[in-house]
């Protein structure tokens, strides 16, 4: 983190924790959604101090961070989400998403290391007629087969 955003993140802190006993969780989503602004991300470091100036456990703000639309733990240009629910599931959808953790070098929740790619699953992408599906920002692959993953990947630079 830059300086000048650590002490703008400083700032931010202590405004939350002045104000604290005003609101609850959504005064607490609402300094993580400033974290994001701030820095693109809210980063493990920010999570903790974001859970210490709320009087709130660290586990419940990356809880947060992960579930909520819109924050992210790390930078990343392109989210992938597989889907895992029981048709996909049926109809291979554990080999996608073993193919695209291979291709990209992570794990289910991770960025790689460059940036580029978040790797997420969802229970259901509503398009159990054309299972397994996958889908990369607002674009959605139908019926994607394991080898097909490098040549989808290469659509995203």
């Amino acid at each position: 983190m830059k300086p000048f955003e650590q002490e703008q993140l400083q700032e931010l802190l202590t405004h939350y924790k002045s104000i604290r006993e005003t609101g609850g969780q959504e005064l607490l989503i609402a300094l993580l959604r400033e974290i994001q602004s701030l820095c693109g991300c809210v980063p493990p470091a920010a999570q903790a101090a974001a859970a210490a100036a709320m009087k709130t456990a660290p586990a419940a703000v990356a809880a947060l961070v992960k579930r909520l639309p819109g924050l992210n733990a790390a930078p990343y240009a392109h989210r992938i989400v597989v889907c895992t629910g029981p048709r996909c599931a049926a109809k291979g959808g554990a080999a996608v998403l073993k193919a695209f953790e291979t291709a990209l070098g992570i794990k289910a929740g991770q960025v790689t290391d460059d940036g580029r790619f978040l790797l997420d699953t969802q229970n259901c992408l509503k398009q159990c007629g054309s299972a397994p599906n996958t889908r990369i920002d607002s674009d959605l692959f139908k019926q994607v087969a394991p080898d097909l993953v490098p040549e989808i990947l290469a659509q995203y630079p």
